[in-house]
């Protein structure tokens, strides 16, 4: 059982390469997406936020996109993703360094008060 589903996973991923029309209908938009999602086996239990992505990815595809892989939006998905934890970890250093040149500063401050007492 457990090979023949890694077997079947390989010839889905190998599938997934091959340009295939985009969905154009709600039904079809979400079994679609859930195709996509199977593949992806994102970490995110937002369905939701993903369908969300790639309805945005449709969106903004070029007015000759007719048929894309499915994998390619498996691959804008994780991109999307490790760029929005970049950015969320860009903002937690960004306030790290605030915070300790704030606290610089008040040491500064403050010293120069104990001088000049």
């Amino acid at each position: 059982m457990k090979v023949f589903s890694k077997v079947k996973r390989f010839f889905s991923l190998l599938l997934s390469l091959i340009p295939t029309p985009l969905p154009l209908g709600m039904a079809e938009f979400d079994a679609w997406a859930e195709d996509v999602i199977a593949l992806g086996a994102f970490p995110i239990t937002d369905k939701d936020s993903i369908k969300f992505a790639m309805a945005t990815m449709i969106m903004h595809l070029g007015p000759q996109s007719a048929f894309k892989p499915k994998f390619y939006f498996v691959l804008s998905v994780r991109a999307g993703a490790a760029k929005q934890i970049a950015a969320g970890k860009f903002q937690e250093i960004k306030a790290k360094q605030q915070a300790e040149a704030t606290a610089q500063a008040q040491q500064v401050a403050s010293n120069e008060v104990l001088r000049n007492s």
